[in-house]
């Protein structure tokens, strides 16, 4: 049994990152701004304890947090499309991030662990490897990016080891309502038309349990492995595809009228989205549990129940 702190908690990929790592019998310290909302995402778990504590004040946790092995930090202001561009808010990220790796170290933590995203990429056509030149053009992207390079120099001067994650586009059950999955799946179950843009971009998703699962073995792979210093993971899917293949089968599962205005919408940067995740792979096997259309179909199902079903890794189906 290992501990892990985990800020962002109460992400998306946070609850699902702390319900898997409860369910391989660790022990998780989820650090939260709020206790009454980590408590209902997470529920009651005999080795998980919440702490409370905004992300300016992560410099105070070794004082809450006697000893832990693993910290993941996923809490990042600023991620919806309001603050993105907001240079004052994605800077003071890049603080909190190196805060938090300070704090680690004072923990007891051999390793740190922090999310990146395929921002850091910026606009790219062809395959994108972790050697790939990242050239981001939001300020999103270039904080995520430059909390990397900052965070490497001093992961080396703590002689803290290091993972950094190029989170790509993750989708599930309780994903944000806001997200093109997500909002694609509530109007064309109304049949109500879309606007959207070409989608003619190649586009990959993965399911946020599959990207949960995956971050668990590379930790293990950071701790167990005695050369291990920092690395860059891709974390995707193998389901790589123009982004209109993704929508039309949505349309399919919902048995939607929904008429789809392609081209509506003319976005001022167009991403494309075509991971290489052979590192990856080497290290945790198949990539995806289930399918699109039956992570789709959980979504589905979870919003007209209102509960949002957990399958362990260990027993999901698995994807033909």
């Amino acid at each position: 049994m290992k501990t892990y702190v985990i800020t962002g908690a109460t992400s998306f990929i946070g609850s699902w990152l702390v319900r898997h790592l409860l369910g391989e019998g660790n022990r998780v310290i989820a650090v939260v701004r709020s206790r009454p909302k980590a408590v209902s995402m997470l529920g009651d778990h005999e080795q998980l304890q919440v702490v409370e504590a905004d992300m300016d004040a992560y410099g105070r946790l070794p004082g809450k947090i006697r000893r832990a092995d693993v910290f993941v930090h996923f809490a990042w202001a600023g991620t919806g499309h309001d603050g993105r561009d907001v240079e004052a808010v994605q800077q003071a990220n890049i603080h909190c991030t190196l805060t938090a790796m300070q704090a680690a170290v004072q923990m007891g933590c051999r390793l740190f662990v922090d999310s990146g995203s395929q921002a850091e990429y910026g606009t790219q056509l062809g395959v994108i490897t972790e050697d790939t030149p990242c050239q981001p053009f939001s300020a999103y992207g270039k904080a995520k990016l430059a909390a990397w390079n900052s965070g490497r120099t001093l992961a080396q001067q703590l002689a803290l080891r290091y993972l950094h994650l190029r989170i790509f586009s993750l989708f599930g059950v309780g994903d944000h309502p806001w997200t093109l999955v997500m909002m694609c799946i509530d109007r064309m179950l109304r049949h109500e038309s879309i606007d959207l843009s070409p989608c003619t971009q190649q586009w990959n998703f993965l399911n946020a349990a599959d990207a949960a699962r995956h971050i668990s073995r590379l930790c293990t792979y950071a701790l167990d492995t005695p050369a291990f210093r920092q690395e860059i993971f891709n974390i995707a899917s193998d389901d790589t595809r123009p982004l209109r293949d993704f929508v039309e089968e949505i349309k399919r599962i919902t048995h939607s009228q929904s008429v789809l205005n392609y081209g509506a919408i003319q976005p001022v940067n167009v991403v494309s989205l075509n991971p290489d995740c052979t590192k990856l792979r080497s290290l945790v096997g198949p990539l995806s549990t289930r399918t699109f259309a039956q992570v789709v179909t959980d979504i589905i199902r979870s919003t007209h129940t209102g509960s949002a079903p957990y399958t362990p890794p260990e027993t999901a189906p698995q994807s033909k």
